[in-house]
């Protein structure tokens, strides 16, 4: 396996959010929060807070190792951009093909991820090309006449996520036509030809890559959270904090506050936190801040709203 690029993954992306405030009494008040909350890709992979790598298999034929390679590159770019603003972070591996080896069988691709040290692994199968159609009819003179072929094509893409409950690996197939052109000798062979046809789908190749990185793009889909305020300076604050994103000031905010005597504060304090890791996708400190919240006291149906959204996805 060579590496051939270099790759870290962030756990979060910015979301955005609006916020409606309710009037402030002597007791706990209530605020909606609409936030864009980040969901799976369509394709039902979710790669956010997880290390990536992306591979391609080399079965020594020239032409398709080139291809291979230009679609794994362009497909790695795309995830660049869509997760962590386009810096050239992904590492990508060249694999040497080898006899008998299924890239799609579970422990074949769990080898794999091993190797690379990452928590999700994208491979590229080598592309399989079918027999091209070719004409040399084009006018031109007989020296340099221009060869126009139609190559019909497939790809296979395998993903193995590491952390993903499902434990399987994934398989996503496509095929279509390429059309190309090239200038060609006029006593160049047919097959000449469509080696020389095949060798110029460099385009081909990054369309193909770019529109399966399209695919994992994550969906987004507004959710409202409720965030509890108390009428002090402090409260006001965190409400501030929770305006303007600044998630880790609330939190710090709010942890000063938990030595309070008073259990409702402390639980409304508790399921604050919990609201907010959920927002960050800490779905086990959410969890464990929101069962905390209920030994204190009972904010039902509030406390019932939020643990559904954190196991339905806690379960994703």
């Amino acid at each position: 396996m060579r590496k051939v690029s270099q790759f870290a993954f962030p756990a979060l992306l910015p979301f955005t959010a609006a916020l409606a405030f309710s009037v402030v009494s002597c007791g706990p008040s209530a605020y909606m929060l609409d936030v864009e909350m980040r969901q799976p890709s369509a394709t039902g992979v979710d790669i956010v807070g997880k290390t990536v790598s992306v591979a391609y298999v080399d079965n020594g034929v020239g032409t398709d190792s080139l291809f291979a390679a230009g679609m794994s590159s362009a497909f790695a770019a795309e995830i660049e951009k869509t997760y962590f603003g386009g810096d050239s972070l992904i590492t990508l591996y060249c694999i040497e093909q080898q006899p008998g080896i299924d890239y799609s069988d579970k422990k074949s691709m769990t080898d794999l991820l091993v190797d690379t040290g990452s928590d999700v692994l994208f491979l590229f199968d080598a592309p399989v090309f079918g027999e091209g159609e070719i004409d040399k009819t084009s006018e031109g003179v007989p020296e340099h006449r221009t060869a126009a072929g139609k190559i019909p094509f497939s790809v296979q893409l395998n993903v193995y996520d590491s952390m993903d409950k499902r434990d399987t690996v994934l398989r996503f197939t496509g095929s279509s036509v390429a059309e190309v052109s090239a200038d060609v000798g006029d006593t160049v062979s047919d097959d000449g030809t469509l080696f020389i046809l095949k060798s110029g789908l460099g385009a081909v190749a990054e369309r193909v890559g770019t529109a399966s990185g399209e695919k994992f793009a994550p969906g987004w889909k507004q959710e409202q959270i409720i965030f509890f305020l108390f009428g002090s300076q402090a409260w006001y604050d965190t409400y501030f904090y929770v305006n303007q994103y600044e998630w880790q000031k609330a939190l710090d905010s709010w942890m000063s506050m938990l030595d309070t005597e008073n259990y409702e504060k402390k639980a409304c304090i508790e399921y604050n936190i919990a609201a907010a890791c959920y927002i960050l996708g800490r779905y086990d400190l959410a969890s464990e801040w929101l069962e905390l919240s209920g030994t204190h006291f009972d904010l039902s149906p509030y406390t019932g709203y939020l643990k559904e959204k954190i196991e339905k996805k806690a379960g994703q």
